[in-house]
């Protein structure tokens, strides 16, 4: 009388084992896909600069002092130079914006932007007097933000003495693409006539391999 039970417990333990294979399936050919290896031939010159596989950058949502907004959909349809930093920065981050102001005269097309993101001291997230540079300063919540700089992969250290701290940051100037991806990274040393160099061949690149 038990014998009609057991099919049927047969047919849902085979189910549910089908169901678990094709999800190991699924999960394995999702991890192929992400570590797939690099398959475009990469000039030497742009290999210190690319970043590879190009990197996603997560939804968020950033204001500025004006109350202009950046999401991520703003990355799309346009090249855009990133460079984290803070209102406090100077003078280390002089160099840096120096050159990203000469880059945003040199480069003034609709097509190409460039954006701070202010990753620290949310007491004084609006004083961008103290950011020498007319470029748009954003900023938003701590967790989001650490989230953003994880995707762009931006690290940055707080020391803390007796009665006061000291931060240091990495000074990359990162490249998004027109998807939307953190694409390529320039490291100090570095000039404007060399950035506008790479992001001409980076450009180039771009155009022959997506």
């Amino acid at each position: 009388m038990f014998k009609p039970s057991k099919k049927v417990n047969s047919k849902g333990f085979l189910l549910l084992y089908l169901l678990v294979i094709v999800i190991m399936l699924l999960l394995w050919v999702s991890r192929l896909q992400i570590t797939q290896p690099e398959t475009r031939d990469i000039p030497v010159a742009l290999k210190t600069h690319l970043v590879s596989p190009a990197r996603s950058i997560p939804q968020f949502l950033f204001n500025s002092k004006g109350k202009q907004v950046l999401t991520n959909q703003s990355f799309m349809q346009r090249w855009s130079f990133v460079y984290f930093t803070h209102p406090h920065c100077q003078p280390e981050c002089e160099a840096v914006l120096a050159v990203l102001n000469n880059l945003s005269q040199f480069f003034a097309a609709a097509d190409i932007q460039f954006l701070l993101i202010n990753y620290y001291d949310q007491q004084s997230i609006y004083e961008t007097e103290q950011v020498k540079t007319a470029l748009p300063l954003y900023t938003g919540d701590k967790q989001i933000l650490d989230t953003v700089m994880k995707a762009f992969g931006f690290l940055f250290l707080r020391t803390q003495f007796k009665q006061d701290y000291q931060v240091e940051q990495q000074h990359d100037i990162f490249l998004v693409d027109p998807k939307g991806r953190v694409y390529a990274r320039f490291k100090p040393p570095f000039t404007s006539f060399t950035i506008q160099q790479q992001f001409f061949a980076l450009r180039g690149f771009y155009a022959r391999s997506e």
